[in-house]
């Protein structure tokens, strides 16, 4: 965190050596998540409304530190390997992350292109972050000033994880047509990424948590046309912040790679939300915005929406443990699809959309 934030800024924690933040501090209309479901059935755009953070549970702290523990060495390898086929594919590539999932991602890839540029002479990675809301797009006046920033530069779009793919198609539609919507992610079950470090649905340690393993940033929301997206700072939550404790570990778990490293292949999944959307159909829901296939994305539903089902693949996968505690505690009923093509699916209940 900046010792001495400059007025108007955003008192996050996040380094500013690792991040340039593209958001401007604002208040959001608070709803709680019922009466923003009930807003978005309305027609009101969820990139409108937030719904205030509450302090993590036992059960989201504990899953994050069991992630960490169990997947953190592969991550590791899996950020590495990302970074460095973007040093070797891109003469001038620029890291633009989507605010919140793909900062912490973008945040350790910073870091390690920074290593090696002092070890090996390979070229940094500059990384800004900036807000993209579903059905709403990229923000336009964050991308002009990256733009500005470095201009001739190959913008690398980076997040956590993909789902359906959705995040893809709001980047494409929304950017520049001079602007390639070029999307790197570490876990690309739905295999839309442009590069990604893995197809394998895989629980990365920060989808269980929000804001504090984000700098104490809030999800971001718009205020009003032609401005910067906004987010606020969940000051409440202060003391259960982990964001430097998690960069930290990711930058430990980078530590064992060069610029050399490269990952294996794997192939890439053609179109495996089509059976999760059969499923979900099965159960009542046809609206694809309301289907939420990968562990990622199933987990952000318990977090901020109302989840009416939960699809698993295995019950007894440790990366989907957490959801079927969180499942269980609130009711929601839980049926397993051996093929599922992900570890999990999550259904939210008819009605709002995301």
């Amino acid at each position: 965190m900046s010792a001495d934030p400059q007025p108007g800024s955003l008192a996050h924690t996040l380094p500013p050596a690792d991040v340039t933040i593209h958001l401007r501090p604002a208040q959001a209309r608070l709803v709680s998540v019922a009466e923003k479901e009930a807003l978005i059935r309305s027609g009101v755009s969820y990139g409108e409304l937030l719904a205030p953070e509450k302090v993590p549970s036992e059960a989201q702290q504990g899953a994050y530190s069991n992630a960490l523990a169990r997947n953190g060495e592969r991550v590791g390898a899996l950020i590495a390997g990302l970074t460095a086929q973007l040093l070797r594919d891109y003469s001038r590539p620029v890291l633009v992350s989507l605010a919140r999932a793909g900062t912490p991602v973008g945040c350790a890839m910073r870091r390690l292109a920074r290593r090696w540029a002092g070890t090996c002479g390979t070229p940094e990675l500059p990384h800004h972050t900036l807000s993209i809301i579903r059905g709403v797009g990229i923000d336009r006046v964050a991308l002009a000033q990256v733009r500005a920033a470095h201009p001739g530069a190959t913008l690398i779009f980076v997040d956590g994880w993909t789902g359906k793919g959705s995040i893809l198609g709001t980047l494409a539609a929304s950017l520049p047509p001079e602007v390639a919507p070029v999307l790197a992610v570490l876990s690309d079950p739905a295999g839309v990424a442009t590069h990604a470090a893995t197809t394998d649905d895989l629980l990365l340690a920060h989808a269980v948590l929000n804001a504090t393993v984000c700098g104490l940033l809030s999800r971001t929301f718009m205020t009003g046309p032609h401005e910067l997206h906004a987010a606020c700072v969940e000051g409440k939550l202060r003391d259960w912040d982990v964001t430097a404790k998690y960069l930290a570990a990711l930058d430990a778990l980078t530590a064992p790679f060069g610029p050399d490293f490269v990952l294996p292949s794997s192939p890439r999944p053609v179109r495996p939300y089509q059976e999760v959307l059969r499923l979900a159909a099965e159960l009542g829901v046809h609206d694809p915005s309301l289907v939420k296939p990968s562990v990622g994305e199933a987990t952000r539903v318990f977090l901020r929406r109302q989840p009416a089902h939960l699809l698993l693949r295995d019950p007894t996968h440790p990366d989907t443990r957490h959801l079927a505690q969180l499942a269980e505690g609130a009711g929601i009923p839980t049926t397993e699809h051996p093929d599922l093509p992900y570890l999990a699916a999550a259904l939210i209940a008819p009605g709002g959309q995301e």
